[in-house]
């Protein structure tokens, strides 16, 4: 009788636990879930280049497709967290009876549980924990502009198991997110979208530098995408036997304004260093 007593009271607490760690989570899953979707929909979307977009309203599909990903994402979250509870409810009721279950057909189990696991169920666990663990943390958010691997783009999708860099072409790089997870970031737009976009390039030693530091310069400052907070920035950053290597930053707005400001200084560069007659060394110019 005292056994059955001690057995029941154990059964009873676990589930008592158990049912208030599912109250509590599930609090907590809404929270973060409101919590995303006041983000995304109050978030300012640039492409990662700006494009005429063959989207009508490329920003608000955006919106709309992450909105529908974070509902997606955090309805699973609320259907299978409380599976996951009574897999945990039925092993811990189970474990004081575990005495009486042959160490065979324990070990036997067990075995076949983590050959079944090992074999078909792992892929899909890391990817499905690396999901979880993005959607959590603020290292990477839909519309962000980042670069994974020297792939430039836009994060796209942020999904259960994988997520969706589109890149600068609008094609899609698809990334499982286990491999994500492990991966180092250039995230772009993380705290802010400002961005000192720089060019380098190299001109000969016998040239005029403070020529070309005015020259720079100004192919910086008469560039619609300058954002003038600042005045550019021109730097000596190698001296070498037959080539000096120069740098020219300059503040822009966003990610895909930096694009365009570079893509303008390069350009003014070459015509301006040309007409006063200085040469680029080998026409290197990144």
């Amino acid at each position: 009788m005292y056994i059955w007593l001690l057995d029941n009271t154990y059964s009873v607490s676990v589930t008592l636990i158990l049912l208030c760690v599912y109250f509590f989570v599930q609090l907590k899953i809404k929270r973060a879930e409101k919590k995303k979707l006041k983000s995304i929909k109050k978030r300012d979307i640039s492409d990662a280049v700006e494009t005429e977009s063959p989207l009508y309203d490329q920003e608000k599909h955006l919106k709309q497709l992450g909105v529908a990903v974070i509902e997606d994402k955090f309805s699973f979250f609320r259907k299978a967290f409380p599976v996951f509870l009574i897999f945990i409810w039925l092993i811990l009721v189970i474990f004081p009876h575990l005495t009486d279950v042959p160490r065979v057909y324990i070990s036997l189990i067990a075995a076949m549980f983590s050959v079944l696991a090992g074999f078909s169920f792992r892929p899909f666990l890391e990817n499905l924990f690396a999901g979880v663990v993005i959607s959590f943390f603020k290292s990477i958010k839909i519309g962000d502009t980042v670069r994974i691997d020297d792939q430039y783009g836009l994060i796209e999708e942020i999904g259960l198991t994988y997520s969706v860099l589109r890149r600068w072409d609008w094609s899609r790089f698809v990334i499982p997110n286990a491999k994500l997870l492990n991966k180092e970031i250039e995230n772009l737009t993380m705290n802010d979208q400002y961005i000192w976009s720089h060019v380098e390039f190299f001109i000969s030693p016998d040239t005029d530098i403070a020529k070309v530091e005015e020259i720079s310069k100004a192919a910086a400052c008469n560039s619609q995408y300058f954002n003038n907070i600042e005045e550019p920035s021109f730097w000596i950053m190698e001296l070498q036997k037959d080539t000096i290597k120069c740098w020219l930053a300059a503040w822009a707005d966003s990610p895909s304004d930096a694009w365009e400001l570079r893509n303008d200084i390069r350009t003014q560069l070459i015509k301006d260093l040309q007409k006063n007659g200085i040469k680029l060394h080998k026409y290197n110019l990144a």
